[in-house]
């Protein structure tokens, strides 16, 4: 996905709500949906939405049964700790969370926590889980947040990817933000961690998110690498990257963005980078990969333009090589960070390998904590997309297998071009979206995008000073 067919951002004013009926029908209906699937499911030729990059969805096969996780080692990264934390399990059964227990208000002071997952108690400023609900200082958390994709980019040190953000930006945004947000970033070894002078690991522009993030009270997802390789390598991930490529070093000169400027596997880079940040306060969840799908691009299309072009030959395939991708990877992370969730990053709207039912069988992976599905359906559309991949589905799956999820990525095109949605409209919709979405199971959502300053009349992007940041520093979520 290449960065200028992700500039997406959001606008909104005062959040308004009122959709209570309208999510309660449209979940009743989505749960049967997950039931009768399996047996009267046509297709996914004829349905399934279009993500915001133009990905296709794939002919969808049902019923998978798991893979042998891969085997595999790298070198650990240095570790920087700054605060200590207990292990806790985490990607068991958790046990559902009691009828009583209070939401917690997202700027709160962390306190003693009494929630769990699996049965061991979940350290004080933890994010955790608790049957299909995320936790925080034992309560049960629900937030809005924001996606930032390119705050690591610092020019000079990286390749970045995106603009280039000082230290007095990275102040101002995280400090315009209620305590205890989420901050959902790419922190991609091939944009984000390789020094462009040497070509070899360089923690300072991630340290620098960490930290400032860390002194505002916030929480970040960082994302470790995505489909297409966009600013991380430019190499397009395929079923046999998922079932055991990612052990590979992919740094071919002659590609754009990755040029010397991947030095280590997915596999070693993951284990250095969750080394050295599981101990940050600033760490909210782990996100192995955003919008994965098991598709094949052709040689013709490598390595920048499979998105658009790929095919699906073999959903089951795909599925099977998903799932042993993140059994593998999750019980790395796990391994690793004890304490912290996993959370899958799926676009969730019928991609390659999760179709219809297969969304929920790649989701079972032991791998996998958290959920997710990504929202560019229509503005009017609080809860978008069919029968068969549209929200209501996710949502549904996530409640089946007791999981919570997110909504990863939300984005409504605004501006004060010609022809564009008004801002103050999008607030309007958006606002609909995020009750909708929190009412009817989701345990947040994370709109598309910040950046420090605006470059187009007409996006998705959201720069300081826009009315929604002012909204989400209050809190919406109460009353």
């Amino acid at each position: 996905m290449r960065p200028e067919r992700r500039i997406r951002s959001w606008h909104a004013s005062t959040l308004s709500f009122g959709v209570r009926g309208l999510t309660a029908a449209l979940s009743a209906i989505a749960i049967l949906v997950v039931v009768l699937y399996p047996v009267l499911g046509p297709s996914l030729d004829s349905h399934g939405a279009m993500s915001a990059s133009g990905r296709r969805n794939a002919d969808g096969a049902r019923d998978r049964s798991g893979s042998d996780p891969l085997a595999g080692a790298g070198p650990s990264g240095p570790s920087t700790p700054t605060t200590t934390t207990a292990a806790v399990t985490a990607g068991s059964p958790a046990a559902p969370p009691s009828s009583k227990a209070s939401v917690a208000t997202v700027g709160a002071a962390p306190t003693t926590t009494t929630s769990t997952t699996s049965g061991q108690a979940v350290p004080a400023g933890i994010i955790g889980a608790s049957g299909d609900h995320l936790t925080l200082n034992g309560q049960i958390y629900r937030f809005t947040g924001v996606n930032a994709y390119e705050i690591a980019t610092d020019w000079g040190i990286n390749a970045g990817c995106g603009a280039d953000v000082t230290t007095a930006q990275l102040d101002q945004f995280f400090s315009s933000l209620r305590p205890n947000s989420l901050v959902r970033f790419w922190a991609f070894q091939g944009s984000m961690a390789t020094n462009v002078n040497t070509g070899q690991i360089d923690w300072g522009p991630l340290d620098r998110v960490f930290a400032a993030a860390a002194a505002y009270g916030q929480r970040l997802i960082p994302v470790l690498t995505d489909q297409g390789g966009t600013c991380d390598g430019n190499h397009w991930q395929d079923p046999s990257w998922y079932s055991g490529g990612f052990e590979q070093v992919f740094d071919d000169p002659a590609g754009t963005d990755g040029v010397n400027l991947t030095p280590l596997s997915y596999w070693s880079y993951l284990q250095a980078i969750v080394n050295r940040y599981k101990d940050s306060p600033a760490l909210g969840m782990w996100e192995p990969i955003s919008e994965a799908e098991a598709s094949t691009c052709s040689a013709q299309y490598e390595p920048q333009d499979c998105s658009g072009n790929q095919t699906c030959p073999n959903e089951a395939a795909a599925a099977q090589a998903l799932r042993s991708f993140f059994d593998t990877v999750g019980a790395e992370i796990h391994s690793l960070d004890p304490a912290h969730l996993v959370e899958n990053g799926l676009l969730g709207s019928g991609q390659c390998g999760t179709s219809g039912t297969d969304y929920q069988y790649v989701s079972a992976s032991p791998g996998v904590d958290v959920l997710s599905y990504h929202d560019y359906y229509d503005a009017s559309d609080a809860i978008g997309g069919d029968q068969w991949n549209g929200l209501g589905v996710r949502l549904a799956q996530a409640a089946a297998l007791d999981k919570p999820i997110i909504g990863g990525e939300a984005g409504i095109v605004a501006g004060a071009g010609t022809g564009c949605l008004s801002p103050a409209q999008r607030g309007t919709d958006m606002s609909t979206k995020l009750e909708a979405q929190l009412q009817a199971g989701s345990s947040g959502v994370l709109v598309w995008n910040w950046v420090p300053t605006l470059t187009q009349p007409c996006s998705y992007d959201v720069a300081p000073g826009d009315p929604l940041l002012s909204a989400l520093a209050g809190d919406p979520l109460q009353g």
